[in-house]
């Protein structure tokens, strides 16, 4: 343990996987400290609560081990819907305690930019259409992604292709939730709004589509099987999408995963496209070495993409895809681009009156805020760093990884912290400042007991539908809670 002069006080901001593990690193480390964690929205748990799909209850019960840190410890304290920039700024945070940790994650969709990509409302980022059924209070019943899915779902009544571009697990969980039977998503924690929706308006078909080849896709493969062997659902894949060239080949025998979801595709397709006993009334298009290129309709709303053909180049390990100059116009209705997240900076001032003007970096290229083993450094091409501010998660190393990997990551930034620390001691901070700030501006923070209110209270508004839990979709109605 670094033990230090007087008891560490410090201030994590953000409260999905990457803060937890940073809270509980931070008080195995440092004797005696105390943890105050800002979580902008007035739940807790981040990508866990708004970003896990709500058919894979399993992956979310790493939560129970992180409401337990927030509701049961002296030594951590819980400051939900306070936004940093908003409510209180960088620079307030860093004269309030020793030492601060970044661990706000990432909240941009990397976009496809093709023509009309920004002009049809049917074309959302596949992060947005998560969050939408998840209860984000910022996607929810009155946002405007809700506004979308519902326009562009009910423009083919019941007919509706849905493209989902991308072909990672992202990807997976929007088109397993849009052909999953409604029946079958309404005993999860699923949000109502969103359940309603896919219940009125059920899509016909959706379309997977990856711009490189089957050995290069990034499905788990236990994913991609519960994905193919939904009930009621036609899969179609062509022959030539599971064609392998010898490079490819030589790429899968490098790879356990790729191979296995390789394997998944061939046993599918051998078992026919239509395994449920009862038939089947929903499809599954697969389609490899394929790109849009353009999104048209009316009005706004999304009525046709336009696919281009691509083909594959280059040695395993660097193939690359090239258009082959083939197109096809595919109807449309909604589409959900899954190719990846990106960081945006993070906004530090508030309005008023912020004394010490702390910008934090950011590196444009890599979209991350550039460190040394989490300690944030002046500049993205600076070797020196600020004293006292770090980061974990998504803004230290990009949006890569699974839930797990936030462990290590946060470990690796606080034992870089400890070891500065050793070096040279922070100066003791102002007592109780960010308190009386938050106080002063009116800001209503929600404590580890609202919080264990609001918790009761959904489960409860769940129990009532037969379902885990039922969200509040809006931060004024947590907050009335």
């Amino acid at each position: 343990s670094a033990a230090g002069p007087s008891p560490r006080r410090f201030a994590v901001v953000g409260s999905g996987p990457a803060g937890m593990y940073a809270v509980l690193a931070l008080t195995k480390t440092f004797d005696g400290a105390k943890v105050d964690v800002f979580e902008r929205y007035p739940a807790p748990f981040g990508l866990v609560r708004y970003g896990v799909a709500p058919d894979h209850a399993e992956t979310k019960l790493v939560t129970n081990k992180f409401h337990e840190t927030l509701t049961t410890r002296d030594d951590v304290a819980f400051y939900g819907n306070v936004q940093l920039g908003r409510d209180v700024s960088l620079g307030e945070l860093y004269d309030s305690y020793h030492g601060v940790v970044l661990a706000c994650g990432t909240s941009g969709d990397r976009r496809l930019e093709v023509p009309g990509e920004g002009e049809h409302r049917g074309v959302l980022g596949a992060r947005e259409f998560v969050a939408w059924f998840n209860g984000d209070p910022e996607h929810g019943p009155q946002s405007a992604t809700h506004a979308a899915v519902v326009e562009a779902l009910r423009s083919r009544d019941g007919d509706a292709h849905v493209a989902v571009i991308g072909v990672g697990n992202v990807a997976i969980d929007c088109a397993r939730v849009l052909l999953r039977d409604a029946d079958a998503l309404a005993g999860t924690d699923i949000c109502e709004h969103a359940l309603e929706v896919l219940r009125a308006h059920p899509v016909r078909a959706v379309s997977v589509i990856g711009r490189r080849g089957v050995a290069q896709a990034s499905f788990s493969p236990k994913e991609l099987r519960e994905l193919l062997n939904l009930r009621n659902v036609r899969v179609v894949i062509s022959d030539e999408n599971l064609t392998l060239e010898p490079e490819d080949e030589a790429e899968l025998a490098e790879n356990r995963p790729r191979r296995r979801a390789h394997e998944a595709f061939v046993k599918r397709k051998t078992a026919g496209e239509c395994a449920s006993e009862d038939g089947c009334t929903k499809i599954l298009n697969v389609r490899f070495l394929a790109s849009p290129l353009a999104f048209g309709g009316e009005n706004g709303v999304l009525s046709w993409m336009k696919l281009g053909r691509n083909e594959l180049v280059g040695a395993a390990g660097a193939r690359k895809s090239i258009a082959s100059g083939e197109t096809e116009m595919v109807p449309t209705a909604l589409a959900l681009r899954s190719v990846g997240y990106r960081a945006e900076p993070i906004q530090m001032t508030v309005k008023d009156e912020s004394l010490t003007q702390l910008r934090l970096p950011f590196d444009e290229k890599n979209r991350v805020v550039p460190n040394a083993y989490g300690a944030v450094a002046v500049s993205a091409d600076s070797a020196d760093t600020i004293p006292r501010l770090y980061v974990t998660g998504w803004l230290k190393r990009g949006p890569t990884g699974i839930i797990g990997t936030n462990l290590t990551c946060a470990d690796e930034t606080i034992a870089k912290m400890a070891a500065d620390f050793a070096v040279a001691p922070p100066p003791d901070p102002v007592e109780d400042g960010v308190d009386r700030l938050l106080e002063k501006r009116g800001v209503r923070v929600v404590r580890a007991a609202d919080w264990i209110q609001i918790d009761r209270l959904e489960r409860e508004r769940g129990a009532a539908r037969g379902k885990p839990r039922e969200k509040f979709v809006s931060t004024a109605d947590a907050l009335k809670a």
